[in-house]
């Protein structure tokens, strides 16, 4: 199981010691910190619910007082460009659209945006998430953001940008 966990730090001086035990977890496919109402996102993946119990018992260990816990649908829209593991990012979009969608024609569209890395439907307070290429950061507006527009089942959009910090 897929999913993206969203975190608030309690003290600006614990970031770094937070993220560093974020990312030495063997679940965590990458984290970052992140501008926006979190303070950090860490992109995991579980074989059991009991897994993810346990990684956010190690956030609560390492500063984080607050979670947002969002699970990838498996049978919904996902797709991961290749080589995804080795493009950075420079931010990751929620969205909210409205229901019923056409997760499949969603797909299509977002996998055509040359920035847009990866994207997946997801449970939570969100419906889909997607990450964009670092290379997009300088015209994020006119690459990414305005092509969003075109889908008119947006309701609402939550961008949360990074930065990567060496631990």
């Amino acid at each position: 199981m897929k999913a993206y966990v969203l975190g608030t730090v309690g003290t600006r001086s614990g970031l770094i010691e937070t993220l560093s035990a974020v990312r030495s977890d063997k679940n965590v496919v990458e984290s970052y910190l992140i501008w926006g109402p979190y303070d950090l996102i860490a992109k995991t993946i579980f074989d059991s619910l009991s897994q993810l119990d346990s990684f956010l018992n190690l956030l609560r260990d390492h500063g984080v007082v607050d979670t947002n816990t969002l699970i990838v649908n498996d049978n919904g829209l996902s797709f991961e460009k290749p080589e995804l593991e080795k493009i950075k990012k420079c931010a990751y979009i929620f969205i909210k659209m409205r229901r019923p969608s056409a997760p499949k024609l969603w797909e299509k569209y977002l996998m055509a945006i040359d920035d847009v890395a990866e994207g997946h439907e997801i449970f939570g307070m969100w419906d889909v998430v997607v990450s964009v290429k670092e290379e997009a950061r300088d015209e994020f507006f006119d690459r990414v953001f305005k092509k969003l527009w075109l889908l008119t089942e947006v309701n609402m959009t939550s961008t949360h940008t990074m930065f990567t910090v060496k631990v």
